[in-house]
Formats: structure tokens, C-alpha cells, sequence
């Protein structure tokens, strides 16, 4: 094409530069630089040269093996840079996608979610291990089995129960929904996910009338032509037989207040996580009591800080708390449950108060790109974040009950 003298326009019509080589100086760069970032760089280059298919046969060998080498890397971050260019990638075998499911979390979830072809006896193995970023990429994969999905509704936290029933590619069979129901259905959006899925059984639908929201249980209602009186009796039942907790209180009288923040405080135990949790239990004294040893205050102010109608008091505790500035909106969402729902921390109506706590933070605190609030709200459900807390409670020699999901 001839040169218009103008070199926008020229710059414009001319084809997209080639990907440049490997040089020597980036494979020198590559070994002496100790920078996780400049390996990435390479590792991307090296990628870009294979996609291309301008490498001969000995250099497209040499590259391969290097990709390898760049998947067992010391550092996490570039094993995860590695998984997100392999894992649509006709390059990536089935000996290196086993290899990088079973790294870290965060450098499984892009094999696990996006690579075809991975084998259920894999996946179901992968389920196994307590990773909860690993079963939701699972959950989320374009075709999941029904063999699998039971496996989610069995083990999976409650983000990736509700990933998966909002997936329209998961064979979800019924005993998966019962489990599912079972353990989360309380929790709005893991019985709202339910409802909308095709093709449920009428005694599915019946579980789920006391479940879900007025205006979902109008949608239940038409499609599945059941009666007015046939739904109230349902929602009566429903109510009658919730003695489901969603989360047990972690303590069992309010006298062990004192002793339990006395103790935890002295040993670097009184985390934000296990604070968190408390709240969202129910245990509001707990919680009070907790953010006033950290921050130094009595209890009283820490509670009025912390049910300030404003945006200062709440902020303000965390800092002072040395809680991080990131977690402000959970911790806020949880007492706004707390101030709207008038929960006072009795035992009546706890269970109300945890089941709305629990679909108001996923609600206003998902998805997210946040990895303090997301680490937060997967501990506040993780089981392996309860052994830890079990034991922290266990070895103050008071009469706890951990703070953790009802199965």
C-alpha cells in the first residue's frame, strides 16, 4: 500500500507488528534477574512465539520445555501468569494441567474453570482437597457432571453451592438439591439460585416454597400450579421446622465474655476473621467486647462506634483496631443487619438474624476484586478455618461452641 505522506494514517493501515522473538538478552535477563515480573514478561513472549508457529522444530521443543520450567517456578506468581495463558491453550497436556490443578488456588483456577477435557476422577480429586477457590472454579465450569455437582453440594462452601446452581451448564441432579437445600437453603441467594433452575421435581419445589422470597415463591407458584392453601401450608411448615443454624453462636452463656477476650487477647488470637464471625453469628456482645480490647476502649464506646448511623464510626473503630480499611463495607453490612433487623444478640431470633446477615454480605460484598474481603467472607464459611478457631476456644479451657456452618 502507498505511503499517504500523513503518518497516522499510515501507522493505521499498516498490519500489526509480528510478536518479537526470544532475544538472548531476555534469556539472560531471565536467569539473572531474581523478579517475578520479568520472568512473566518473558514467559509471555515465549508464549506468543509458540501461538505464532514461527519457531523451527528444535526452537518450538526448547520453548515448550522452557514453559514447563516456568510452570514449577519458586514463585507463585508466575505459575498463575503460566495457567492463565495455557488454559484455553492447545499447548497445555494433560500431565502439565494435572500438575497446576494441584498447585495453589489461585494458580489451579484458571485450568480448573476453563480447560476441556479434564477427567471427573481429577476433578472429584481436586474437590477433596479443602481449597474453596478450587471448588468454585470447579462450579463454574462450562459443563460440569452430575457426579461432580453432587460433590460441590456435598463439600463446596456456600459461594460455590451458589455457582453452581446458577450455572446452566451443571447437571444438577436431585439428591444434589436436596443437599444443597439441606445445608444452605436458608441463605438467600443459594435458595433463589435453586429456583430458578429448569426441570425441578414438584417435592423440590415444595422444599423451597419456605425458602425463597415472596416474589420467587409467585414465580414457583405459576410455573409449577400450585394453590394459594397448598403454599401457605408449605411456608407454615417451612417456619415451624427451621431449627437449622446457619452458624452456632460462639458462646454458650454471657458471662464468659470477659474471660473469653482476656484470654484470646493475650494470645494474638482475637483475629478480625474470628470477630467477624461472631457478629455474624450473632454474638454481639462477642464482638463489642473484641474491637475494644484491640482498639483499647471500653466496650461501650466500641459498640457505639460501631452502630454509628454515619460513615466515621464504624472507619474509625477499624483503624484504631488495626483491623484493615478494606473491610470496612462487611463489617458495616453486618451491623447495618443487626441495626435494621433490631437484633439485640438474644437468643430469640438468632437464626433469623444469621440467615439475613448471611444473603445481605453476599448481596453487597460479591463478587469482588478485593482479596482481603473475599479471604474474609470464605473463612467466615471455610470448615478449615474452624479447626484453627476450635482451637484457639479449645485451649482457653471455657465452654464454647465453634463458631462455623451447620452441615
Amino acid at each position: 500500500m502507498a505511503e499517504t505522506g500523513d503518518p497516522m494514517t499510515d501507522l493505521a493501515t499498516q498490519p500489526p507488528p509480528k510478536p518479537a522473538s526470544l532475544s538472548s538478552r531476555d534469556v539472560e535477563r531471565l536467569l539473572a534477574s531474581p523478579s517475578a515480573e520479568a520472568r512473566i514478561e518473558t514467559m509471555r513472549k515465549l508464549f506468543d512465539d509458540l501461538e505464532a508457529g514461527a519457531l523451527s522444530p528444535a526452537e518450538r521443543s526448547l520453548a515448550i520445555e522452557v514453559m514447563h520450567c516456568f510452570a514449577g517456578d519458586a514463585q507463585t506468581a508466575v505459575r498463575e501468569a503460566v495457567a492463565w495463558q495455557l488454559r484455553n491453550s492447545p499447548l497445555l497436556t494433560g500431565d502439565l494441567a494435572e500438575r497446576l490443578v494441584r498447585d495453589v488456588g489461585r494458580v489451579a483456577f484458571p485450568i480448573l474453570r476453563d480447560t476441556a477435557g479434564l477427567t471427573d476422577e481429577l476433578l472429584l480429586d481436586v474437590l477433596s482437597d479443602p481449597d474453596s477457590g478450587k471448588h468454585l472454579a470447579v462450579a463454574g465450569r462450562a459443563s460440569v457432571s452430575a457426579r461432580v455437582s453432587g460433590a460441590i453440594a456435598e463439600h463446596g462452601n456456600v459461594i460455590a453451592v451458589t455457582a453452581l446452581l446458577r450455572n446452566d451448564g451443571a447437571d444438577v441432579p436431585e439428591p444434589a438439591l436436596h443437599r444443597a437445600l439441606d445445608r444452605f437453603g436458608r441463605v438467600r441467594m443459594v435458595s433463589e439460585a435453586a429456583a430458578t433452575r429448569p426441570g425441578l421435581s414438584l417435592a423440590v419445589v415444595e422444599r423451597m416454597v419456605a425458602f425463597v422470597s415472596e416474589s420467587m415463591r409467585e414465580t414457583l407458584t405459576r410455573a409449577h400450579g400450585l394453590s394459594r392453601e397448598l403454599v401457605e401450608r408449605l411456608v407454615e411448615h417451612g417456619r415451624e421446622a427451621a431449627t437449622m443454624r446457619l452458624l452456632r453462636p460462639v458462646l454458650r452463656g454471657a458471662e464468659d465474655v470477659d474471660s473469653v477476650i482476656q484470654w484470646l487477647h493475650a494470645n494474638r488470637r482475637l483475629t478480625p476473621a474470628l470477630l467477624f464471625r461472631a457478629l455474624c453469628a450473632g454474638d454481639l456482645a462477642l464482638f463489642a467486647a473484641g474491637m475494644a480490647a484491640r482498639a483499647g476502649i471500653p466496650p461501650e464506646n466500641a459498640r457505639a462506634l460501631a452502630w454509628d448511623d454515619g460513615e466515621l464510626g464504624m472507619a474509625a473503630l477499624l483503624k484504631r483496631a488495626r483491623v484493615a480499611s478494606g473491610l470496612l463495607q462487611p463489617f458495616q453490612v453486618a451491623v447495618g443487619v443487626a441495626k435494621r433487623t433490631r437484633y439485640d444478640g438474644a437468643e430469640a431470633g438468632r437464626e433469623d438474624f444469621q440467615a439475613e446477615v448471611i444473603g445481605e454480605l453476599f448481596t453487597a460484598c460479591t463478587p469482588t476484586n478485593d482479596w482481603m474481603v473475599d479471604e474474609l467472607l470464605v473463612q467466615l464459611f471455610d470448615q478449615k478455618s474452624d479447626a484453627v478457631i476450635d482451637r484457639a476456644l479449645d485451649q482457653a479451657g471455657l465452654p464454647f461452641a465453634p463458631v462455623r456452618m451447620a452441615q
